[in-house]
């Protein structure tokens, strides 16, 4: 399909009907979970084709085997020791983390390269009621070492969760689920290592809704205590990327992007062109987010900790603290303090992720610059303004931090750049980290089953307790596996090539740059604790469709 601006455009008549029959067929429904927009129904050319369901159902090959042989071997057998969840896993590949999930080492590190790297945030000052003291600081790092002086060096890092603070917990079968309200302080203690030294817990406070004492944990209390802590973090993060930086900042936010490309650009609008395989299956893969997962009886409503209403406000909540211009890479890296390798030397997510970043920036510059040749180009491409401006209109896309008017060619390849960071590497991230660290289910349940201990001391029996209960747990694995199974297409590879021999010429380019950018990420990989294989290009799919 030959690219045209509209105002070049030689059928503008076909391509006015066209897009007319699209603003008819994409319908936004702001009723269903208000204000997010959702489309509702989704139109018939966007449903799975059937290669992608064929491959879909082949990658679940090994899961109901698993299920029915854990089923089998644990059913009738209540689980009394923690190493009893790697039988859920008969089948399936073990997940790495299970030789190492308590070590402290491991559950630092799962802040830097683990599912949720957007939570931890270095600190440049303390914040009201900081609530660790330099006696907490001293027992994990050593004596004589002081808060204040670690600060000045920027080396303390805060983990809370904000978004948490309103889930009271909901039920599955009579049973009641809790959930933790952690938040945890770090330390980034430098060494001549290869990788230049080692994030450290210094110490977790669970703030105590029951009232009283609101614990504070550190390394040096009973192993089982300062497990439990490390379990409310591993908990709280769970649900926070799940419902948050996963559903809400990557499908929710994305959503109306995919939408109003198809109801503004014309099918052969140079930036549709470039879009369609990044928002291919998207809209499909969110309504069946919202029938299947976000309903009564669905997973969130059984095994994430809140009930289906709590649960549901956190995505709006997270939904509308998002806002566009502050969701470029660099930008987020900037906002957490964690952008400066001087300071923080490892960082899996800022150091691939900006390689990542960097080649879809020059990539998505050397196209749009193909056909925006001057000012006049975009200042005459009505439909570009029409989509800038129904993404930000109230009863269109609702998107905060879009400009209503695109004034230059550089701010639109940060914005197109940012929608395809989104929905390429940072949910394909996210989305299949998942499975390493969360199919072990003691490395990283959604929820406690039994009241949070409001005192130190408890035992192995307690923790039991605590943990997810057999179906919980099956479930947990169960749907890991199927949000992370199955990996479409590979960033930069598309279904059909550009028409226009030099778009096809850019394109090539990029896939060339990022092979190189998985030759670094290999490199990198080589001298890190655990390889962090999650941005890798050859990981990576072009579109939010699992």
């Amino acid at each position: 399909m030959k690219p045209y601006l509209p105002q070049h455009e030689p059928d503008p008549i076909d391509r006015k009907n066209w897009l007319e029959k699209n603003q008819t067929d994409y319908k936004f429904d702001f009723n269903y979970l208000p204000p997010i927009p959702l489309l509702t129904p989704v139109p018939e050319r966007e449903r799975l084709s059937a290669e992608y369901m064929a491959r879909r159902l082949a990658s679940f090959a090994n899961l109901v085997p698993n299920m029915l042989a854990a089923r089998d071997r644990n059913f009738l057998d209540p689980l009394d020791e923690l190493e009893e969840y790697e039988e859920l896993l008969p089948v399936l590949p073990k997940p790495s983390v299970i030789k190492h999930y308590k070590a402290d080492w491991c559950f630092a590190e799962q802040r830097l390269s683990g599912i949720n790297p957007q939570a931890i945030r270095r600190l440049d000052e303390f914040p009201e009621d900081f609530p660790f003291t330099n006696e907490h600081f001293g027992q994990a790092v050593g004596a004589g070492h002081r808060l204040e002086q670690a600060l000045k060096e920027g080396k303390l890092y805060l983990l809370n969760y904000p978004w948490l603070s309103d889930i009271q917990g909901g039920t599955f079968r009579n049973l009641r689920k809790y959930l933790p309200k952690p938040q945890a302080l770090f330390y980034w203690r430098s060494d001549d290592s290869k990788i230049g030294g080692s994030l450290i817990p210094v110490a977790i406070q669970n703030l105590n809704e029951a009232g009283g004492e609101h614990l504070i944990y550190t390394p040096v209390d009973d192993p089982l205590d300062w497990f439990l802590a490390k379990t409310y973090i591993q908990m709280a993060d769970a649900n926070h990327q799940e419902l948050g930086t996963h559903f809400a900042h990557t499908h929710a936010v994305m959503a109306p992007f995919g939408a109003v490309t198809v109801r503004q650009l014309g099918e052969n609008h140079p930036l549709a062109l470039l879009l369609k395989p990044h928002f291919r299956f998207m809209l499909l893969d969110n309504e069946l987010g919202r029938t299947q997962f976000l309903q009564p009886g669905g997973p969130t409503d059984n095994f994430i900790a809140g009930t289906l209403e709590e649960s549901l406000n956190l995505v709006v909540r997270a939904y509308n603290e998002w806002s566009l211009d502050q969701a470029a890479l660099p930008t987020i890296l900037q906002n957490q303090k964690m952008d400066d390798p001087a300071i923080l030397p490892h960082f899996p997510f800022r150091d691939d992720g900006l390689l990542v970043w960097n080649a879809i920036h020059q990539f998505v510059t050397e196209y749009l610059r193909l056909y925006y040749k001057s000012s006049l180009d975009l200042s005459e491409d009505y439909e570009l303004q029409n989509w800038a401006r129904e993404l930000v209109a109230r009863d269109g896309g609702r998107v905060k931090g879009m400009p209503e008017k695109i004034e230059t060619v550089g701010q639109l390849i940060e914005i197109v750049t940012t929608v395809i960071f989104i929905c390429a590497p940072l949910h394909s991230c996210l989305n299949f980290a998942q499975y390493e660290y969360m199919t072990f289910v003691p490395n990283m349940p959604y929820a406690a089953y039994h009241p949070i201990p409001t005192a130190k001391g408890i035992d192995l029996a307690t923790i039991m307790k605590i943990v997810p209960p057999f179906q919980q747990a099956a479930d947990q694995i169960l749907w890991t596996h199927i949000l992370t199974a199955f990996q479409y297409d590979k960033l930069g590879f598309y279904e059909e090539e550009f028409t226009d021999p030099s778009a096809q010429e850019v394109l090539l380019k990029f896939q060339q740059n990022l092979q190189q950018v998985e030759r670094q990420i290999e490199i990198h990989n080589q001298i890190r604790p655990v390889p962090y294989n999650y941005l890798k290009p050859s990981q990576i799919m072009n579109s939010i469709n699992t």
